[in-house]
């Protein structure tokens, strides 16, 4: 059963099935997790977990690559099963808060062709 603690629970998709990361959070037993005081997907979204940096990132999606691997369903803790529903039950919402104002122009090169476009070579900064 997914847990009810969050309106939105913080999920993600493995093919057809999707899981709470917060219902599996005692699974993730790599070093940078098991520094953790507190379940960081038992929240409303992902902004604690990526601010925590890509070493956190790349260590979840290694546990999560291992535990549902092929090779690993045999091995799969019967608490797992209870976290996973299908995706057609799910419906998407904004998985990190963002403040205020973003600027989506990479670099100064993005910046000058995107000028380029809508105001030519001349006057493209």
């Amino acid at each position: 059963m997914l847990s009810s603690r969050r309106q939105d629970p913080l999920l993600t998709r493995i093919g057809d099935k999707i899981i709470d990361l917060a219902e599996i959070f005692e699974l993730f037993d790599g070093d940078y997790f098991k520094s953790l005081k507190e379940n960081i997907f038992d929240k409303d979204t992902l902004n604690t977990f990526a601010d925590l940096g890509k070493e956190f990132r790349i260590e979840a999606r290694a546990t999560i690559q291992k535990l549902f691997s092929a090779d690993n369903a045999a091995n799969m803790p019967a608490s797992m099963a209870g976290c996973m529903k299908d995706v057609a039950s799910c419906q998407m919402t904004m998985p990190i808060f963002i403040r205020d104002y973003t600027d989506f122009y990479s670099s100064k090169n993005h910046a000058y062709n995107v000028g380029v476009m809508m105001r030519g070579v001349d006057n493209a900064l």
